[in-house]
């Protein structure tokens, strides 16, 4: 009789088997549980996403302008939680991350579902200052320079205005014509209308008429609460000063009319009588002179005592009938802006003027000499924009 060996095997065989079915259906069920954990996972990672971006959008439609205002460089304003429509929530921290000057702003915002955890996405938005003084001369329809000058530029904050290393960065620009007569700039020249160079005008860099032109800069509203009070300016002889109307005006020659304030509002300014107007902001400031109608500092001298146009600025507000020229001039100690969008705006003399212009039109006469100061393209702006193309979504979140 024959024995057939092969069927001890048999049971172990099927035993195997089973325990081969057996892994094979847990890891079915493990592989199907972790699909499944890995779809909710990109679920509520998609959904905390639509959270922090749909929280981003809000906070742009609703800047929190005051208290950004107040934030210094380095400090952070945190709006908390809030909730949006679809049960989701999102927390936004603004922190001011410029060192000083033209705002720089990281939104950052954290995106959640309610009820849920794990599931939340950080996303970063930034928001920044506008800069208006970007030109050494930007006007509304023609400027106007020469005979004779230097148009250059030098950054203030890097070191004093030196001719011999002055840079080229003294850039005019016109929404009309620009007429140059035996004047070197070194800069480009930028104008919708024609640009004439005569008698022998020079520019290092482009010379490039015929542009699209540029958005015109804003008229400032006036401050409100009215005209600076009396009791704000020095016990000085030798000038007159309106509070009701806003008029002051400084003659004599011995007049020394000093100003230490950071802002002030008058409806028109004038020196005469080779009167001095001497600003001395606090330390680190910037003394900001703000005025509705006529500004004419021709007629006598400005002593700006921190020497760069950063410390010191004049502007205009309003829109007057018929705005009036206002009439600059230069000098060992003059470093100044001035911001007037809609007045015609000229500098006589021959001394020179550090610092920049903003005018509906400039001109310059008696071979005024003018160093754009390159800082002042860093003030701090009263518009801000937010930075296309800066959206980010952090990682491991």
């Amino acid at each position: 009789m024959t024995i057939d060996k092969r069927k001890g095997f048999v049971l172990p065989t099927v035993m195997f088997s089973v325990a081969v079915m057996s892994i094979v259906v847990v890891a079915a069920i493990n592989t199907a549980s972790d699909e499944r954990r890995s779809s909710r996972a990109t679920r509520e990672a998609t959904l905390a996403l639509y959270a922090a971006e749909g929280g981003l959008r809000q906070v742009y439609g609703s800047w929190p302008s005051v208290a950004v205002k107040a934030l210094n460089p380095g400090d952070s304003l945190n709006l908390g939680w809030r909730e949006l429509p679809n049960k989701a929530s999102y927390r936004t921290v603004i922190h001011r991350v410029d060192r000083t000057g033209l705002q720089v702003y990281n939104v950052v915002v954290q995106g959640r579902r309610k009820g849920e955890s794990g599931g939340v996405a950080t996303i970063v938005g930034v928001v920044g200052g506008i800069p208006k003084i970007t030109y050494g001369v930007f006007s509304k329809t023609n400027i106007a320079l020469g005979p004779n000058g230097i148009f250059d530029s030098y950054d203030s904050e890097v070191a004093p205005y030196n001719a011999a290393t002055a840079d080229s960065n003294g850039t005019l620009w016109s929404n009309g014509s620009i007429t140059l007569n035996k004047i070197a700039v070194k800069g480009d020249v930028g104008a919708t209308g024609a640009i004439a160079l005569t008698s022998g005008a020079t520019a290092t860099g482009d010379v490039t008429p015929g542009e699209a032109p540029q958005p015109e800069m804003p008229i400032e509203s006036c401050p409100a609460g009215g005209f600076t009070p009396a009791a704000s300016l020095p016990a000085t002889p030798g000038y007159t000063y309106n509070a009701t109307t806003g008029v002051l005006a400084i003659s004599g020659s011995n007049i020394v009319f000093a100003l230490t304030g950071i802002n002030y509002y008058f409806s028109s300014v004038t020196l005469s009588g080779n009167a001095i107007l001497k600003v001395t902001p606090p330390v680190g400031q910037r003394t900001e002179i703000v005025i509705s109608n006529a500004l004419n500092i021709s007629g006598g001298t400005l002593t700006n005592t921190p020497g760069t146009a950063m410390a010191l600025g004049f502007s205009s507000c309003g829109s007057p009938a018929v705005p009036a020229t206002w009439n600059v001039s230069g000098g060992a100690s003059a470093a100044y802006s001035v911001y007037a969008p809609n007045h015609p705006v000229v500098l006589t003399g021959g001394g020179d003027l550090k610092g920049a212009i903003v005018a509906s039109t400039f001109s310059q006469t008696g071979g005024a000499s003018m160093h754009y100061d390159e800082a002042l393209a860093r003030l701090p702006s009263k518009e801000l924009i937010v930075q296309r193309g800066t959206w980010s979504m952090l990682p491991g979140n």
